[in-house]
């Protein structure tokens, strides 16, 4: 049996009943975090332009419900789906919650003040966003491996962050006062989001390797939740800033919307390398 198949195969009924159990535990734990956080109210300024709280738990309900359906219903994939999508919302920001909480302890960087509840209610979205996908995935009884298409979709999205870091440094003037000119070239920024590309081209590649392989994924799954975490944000951020369901930082004056869809591209280039992540490399074969 190839790894393909092997991979996208539908589980044993065992690990399927494994699933929807620590699927339901992770998202009615996520609900309930969210509710104390809604009735809370005020949260620290630095979470403006967060997903509200109630975004958690109309995520955790879709979730449920689409796993509850009949595999094979046609609304099945769609609800969870969407479940999934306000969960990546509802966790956004929990990177730099992260970064707060490493200041807490000594690590130089972000100001030292964190929204631990915000934090809770957002590591629990991801927990409970990850399990619905997978949950959801496994109900699949065979996904195509990605095409060369992906690869070509990786590079392309790696590219607009580093560009516009890039035109800043060069005294470009559109958006510029978003961030401010750089006064070195953005080797960093450039750096991560090539490796990023290039990784996401190694994981469409032919490994000989079963630890270059396992290496490949555990790096590209890592990259990906970084990724989609901040991306998500940014996207999810801007149509609800835009819509009046959150008051945000995001402004589109002075050509600033430029900043928004640069952003986002990380959310795209986030789905492409979870992609290419679970599919991972196929084994070289030996002549």
């Amino acid at each position: 049996m190839s790894i393909t198949k092997t991979l996208y195969s539908t589980p044993p009924p065992a690990l399927a009943a494994r699933s929807r159990r620590a699927l339901t535990v992770a998202c009615l734990g996520t609900a309930a975090l969210a509710v104390i956080a809604s009735v809370r109210g005020e949260a620290l300024a630095y979470t403006a332009g967060f997903a509200p709280p109630w975004v958690a738990v109309v995520a955790c309900a879709l979730g449920l419900a689409g796993v509850a359906l009949p595999a094979g219903h046609s609304a099945s994939a769609a609800i969870s789906w969407t479940g999934v999508s306000l969960l990546s919302w509802s966790a956004a920001g929990l990177v730099f919650d992260l970064f707060r909480a490493a200041a807490v302890v000594g690590v130089p960087g972000l100001p030292p003040l964190v929204d631990w509840l915000g934090l809770s209610v957002r590591a629990a979205a991801l927990t409970s966003g990850v399990l619905l996908a997978a949950t959801t995935l496994r109900r699949v009884d065979r996904l195509r491996r990605p095409g060369r298409s992906w690869v070509v979709a990786a590079w392309l999205c790696a590219a607009p962050y580093p560009i516009l870091k890039a035109y800043w440094w060069a005294g470009g003037g559109l958006a510029a006062e978003a961030i401010g000119h750089a006064d070195s070239f953005p080797y960093g920024e450039v750096v991560a989001f090539a490796l990023a590309a290039v990784w996401a081209t190694a994981l469409r590649s032919p490994v000989p390797s079963s630890l270059s392989r396992t290496l490949l994924v555990t790096g590209g799954w890592f990259a990906a939740t970084v990724l989609l975490n901040l991306g998500a944000l940014a996207a999810f951020g801007a149509i609800a800033d835009i819509l009046g369901i959150v008051d945000g930082p995001i402004s589109f004056a002075d050509g600033r919307w430029v900043v928004t869809p640069v952003y986002a591209s990380w959310l795209a280039l986030g789905i492409v390398l979870g992609r290419l992540s679970l599919a991972g490399p196929s084994p070289r074969r030996r002549r």
